[in-house]
């Protein structure tokens, strides 16, 4: 009986997305579950959050995002209105062909009687699946107002290659495993986004484009950082991703290195950033890293970013009194400064107790005096 039940359920979600244009955002949690589950090639009980995402708004962050896309590729090109859900779900699974470059993708949907041989269209939508499948933004939009850095997948370029291939796929192009600095630096528990806020006045901007991660903008004041770990987390289960696994792993360790949880719950700094932002909750509640997993050489891809994030914390002076309370990275020069601080303020305290204690017996004396004068 729960098998049927589930079996119509899914049957409703199927047509939700084929009758569903792109400008009708979905709001069932079946039909959510049906594309993620199309798209990733898992089964529905793989999409389950064991954590504290599993409740009726697990993957909001993500479908948030789509909305957004799809709206922002309607300016793009207004034809996409006539576009469906379920559109998107079978260009992604054209995508998932090594063999095919962009150009042969979007001939291949131009067949398509509602995409009718539109050719501006198909390469619209091709970017729009590979950046919602991927989480990358793919071509400019006109109107999006975020910091996310698009890039250009070329017309003849494949999105991933095969390994023995020569020439770099789209992919492999962008997130490369290959890095310049030798820097041995060290990524102490401190490391965490919530101080680089704090003690370095880096600001962090939340972003859904994983090229975007760990970069710093806005001459080093703003760091772009990666929230969708339940997408993360489906990739590392899919066996289509494109995605290298290494890839995967290795940006959840890093979110994990800035957002450390404690006890297995949110820390407070990612609690307050949620009030604030949409963030996917799985990125506060990552595996804690330990010494061993914070070193450098446990990163490759995201090696060269880290280095220059840490230089640039080392590098922070603070500029107030909230940083200067925050910096503890050299405890003993931050103990002896705050100490030195109460030493003053005691000091300062006192004398101005004993100067005001001076001043009431210097006015207590003048009044004695008057009152013997009058009594004589």
């Amino acid at each position: 009986m729960a098998d049927t039940i589930e079996k119509e359920a899914y049957d409703e979600a199927k047509s939700a997305l084929q009758c569903y244009l792109l400008s009708q955002p979905l709001q069932s949690l079946s039909s959510r579950y049906y594309f993620l589950s199309n798209v990733f090639d898992l089964q529905p009980f793989e999409l389950h959050l064991s954590t504290i995402q599993a409740t009726d708004n697990a993957y909001e962050s993500f479908f948030t995002r789509y909305a957004y896309l799809c709206k922002l590729a309607a300016n793009k090109d207004r034809e996409i209105e006539r576009v469906t859900h379920w559109h998107l779900v079978e260009i992604i699974a054209l995508l998932k062909d090594h063999g095919s470059t962009r150009e042969e993708i979007a001939a291949m949907i131009t067949q398509d009687p509602v995409i009718a041989h539109s050719g501006s269209l198909a390469r619209t939508l091709v970017d729009l699946a590979a950046g919602l499948w991927l989480m990358l933004l793919i071509s400019k939009y006109p109107g999006d107002i975020s910091y996310d850095e698009p890039i250009i997948w070329r017309d003849n370029e494949k999105l991933g290659e095969e390994r023995h291939e020569l020439n770099e796929g789209f992919i492999n192009k962008n997130f490369s495993c290959r890095y310049n600095s030798t820097d041995l630096v060290k990524l102490p528990q401190a490391f965490t986004a919530a101080h680089l806020e704090q003690i370095g006045g880096i600001k962090v901007e939340w972003t859904s484009n994983l090229a975007d991660h760990l970069l710093l903008k806005d001459d080093d004041t703003k760091l772009m950082l990666f929230h969708q770990v339940s997408i993360l987390q489906l990739h590392k289960k899919s066996p289509t991703t494109l995605l290298p696994k290494v890839l995967v792993d290795e940006t959840i360790r890093s979110i994990s290195l800035l957002i450390p949880p404690v006890l297995g719950e949110p820390n407070p700094w990612f609690q307050q950033q949620r009030k604030k932002w949409l963030i996917d909750a799985q990125s506060g509640v990552c595996h804690r890293l330990n010494s061993s997993e914070r070193q450098i050489e446990k990163f490759v891809y995201w090696r060269e970013r880290l280095v220059l994030l840490k230089r640039t914390f080392d590098d922070a002076e603070p500029r107030n009194i909230s940083q200067l309370w925050w910096d503890d990275r050299k405890k003993t020069q931050w103990f002896t400064f705050w100490v030195a601080v109460l030493v003053f303020i005691m000091t300062v305290f006192f004398g101005v107790v004993q100067s005001v204690a001076g001043i009431v017996q210097a006015w207590a004396s003048v009044q004695s005096l008057k009152a013997q004068k009058a009594q004589s």
